[in-house]
């Protein structure tokens, strides 16, 4: 009876989902994009050399942390820490399953253009900052409503414990059974290590992530490379293939055009939205931690952070699927890319993408931490310290039944959930997009009109 139940529940959230992040929600985040980019007179894309000097390689001395807050770096890796996750390995593996090659050129796009929505999200931010945690300040600003507010910080606090918890210690649980590890062990050790830095607070949470997120990476990244280099040869085959199935031509040849295409774009939309979350305001949540009062300057560090979560780390593990030809092999998620790395490196593979999901997952459970504990102080504040407490401890007893439990349900939910954030925020950016693109074209007159 409960099985039926279950599976009854299941069924109507996913065709909920689907209803709900068909066509109209992607184009208005596909939309927003172009917009703000319109808007911004492409500054997100043309001055992309620009934003990673101002933020990466800025000065050590404009780099570093207030007193009782976080620096602009800890900022970025607990906003990375949350976007990176399992879904920059598996979730690329989903969407060239379900929509074929030219999903990743619908993922690249998605993240080209949410460059733009970053920023104007955390220029609002920024500016918006004060007594009231954005986004839910500019949210309650634009839309004048503090109940709707609060419907936002409430959706990103239970989809904390969804998307940013079960799913990753589940995928987390998954790896570790490569190495025989029991599920019951994996649940208890990620709950044990969740527990002990959450109850830190925030800044033990961006330090932690401060450390893991540029290891990860770089470990990660520098296994892609080696595999990219070992097949080098097969990248303008590559190529043609995501781009040719991006627009339709290879659907048109064999009459499936329609509903191919309509799946490439969709699914390499919706998965690059899951990756680097641009319009679910969820990085505004971390980056005005960092007491920085430069609107301009707090969107391009989320430029900056779109950039590396899609467009590096996620076409990454792309090319190790495509250029080793481990699409084709039958196997699906974490299985497609541990074949394509061991199609590279050997024995080695099942190691190096085990070890990467697991402290990809890791990270995520402490970034959606650092927003979910936000969205909680929002919400109760009187009585904040109470309710944080409660949640620190519900966070991790979630991290434990994420690893042993079944996620159907769980991951349809924070779906569900994610598309309530996505859609309160972007409104409410868009009401309030004529402010965002006055205060950054004011800054590139102000910088690049000194240099004519």
């Amino acid at each position: 009876m409960y099985g039926i139940f279950y599976d009854t529940i299941c069924n109507i959230i996913s065709k909920l989902n689907n209803f709900l992040w068909g066509t109209g929600t992607i184009a208005l985040v596909f939309g927003a994009g172009i917009f703000f980019t319109l808007r911004f007179k492409g500054f997100n894309i043309i001055h992309i050399v620009y934003i990673f000097k101002s933020t990466l390689f800025e000065k050590e001395k404009n780099n570093k942390s207030q007193k009782g807050k976080i620096s602009r770096f800890q900022a970025l890796s607990t906003a990375l820490a949350a976007s990176m996750g399992t879904g920059n390995i598996i979730g690329v593996a989903a969407a060239i399953s379900v929509g074929g090659a030219g999903a990743v050129f619908w993922m690249w796009a998605a993240a080209l253009f949410g460059t733009a929505t970053g920023i104007a999200e955390n220029i609002l931010g920024t500016k918006y900052q004060g007594k009231e945690d954005s986004p839910m300040s500019y949210v309650a600003r634009a839309t004048g409503s503090g109940k709707l507010a609060i419907v936002y910080a409430a959706a990103c606090a239970a989809a904390s414990f969804g998307i940013g918890n079960m799913t990753q210690t589940n995928a987390l649980s998954a790896a570790m059974s490569e190495f025989r590890v029991p599920t019951v062990a994996s649940g208890l050790a990620a709950a044990l290590f969740c527990g002990a830095v959450i109850f830190g607070g925030g800044k033990k949470v961006a330090a932690a992530a401060e450390k893991m997120i540029p290891a990860v990476s770089l470990f990660y990244i520098a296994g892609a490379i080696i595999v990219i280099v070992l097949f080098g040869k097969n990248i303008i085959e590559a190529l043609k293939l995501i781009f040719e199935s991006a627009i339709g031509y290879s659907q048109i040849a064999g009459g499936l055009c329609g509903a191919a295409l309509k799946k490439a774009v969709t699914v390499g939309l919706r998965r690059g939205v899951f990756s680097n979350e641009a319009g679910m305001g969820s990085s505004v949540l971390v980056h005005t931690e960092t007491g920085c009062t430069e609107p301009v300057k707090m969107g391009m560090w989320a430029a900056a952070e779109i950039v590396i979560d899609t467009l590096i780390c996620c076409t990454a593990t792309a090319f190790v699927i495509l250029l080793t030809g481990a699409d084709a092999s039958g196997a699906e998620g974490l299985a497609m890319v541990t074949e394509g790395f061991r199609r590279g490196l050997g024995s080695f593979a099942a190691v190096f993408a085990s070890v990467s999901t697991v402290i990809f997952a890791v990270c995520t459970l402490l970034g959606w931490y650092f927003y979910g504990e936000k969205c909680v102080r929002y919400i109760f504040r009187a009585k904040s310290s109470e309710a944080v407490f409660v949640y620190r401890i519900l966070y991790t007893a979630a991290a434990f039944l994420g690893a042993v439990t079944e996620l159907s349900l769980v991951w349809g939910a924070a779906d569900l959930l994610n598309w309530f954030m996505l859609v309160i925020n972007l409104s409410s950016v868009l009401l309030l997009g004529g402010e965002a693109a006055e205060c950054l074209n004011n800054y590139t007159k102000s910088i690049f009109g000194k240099k004519k």
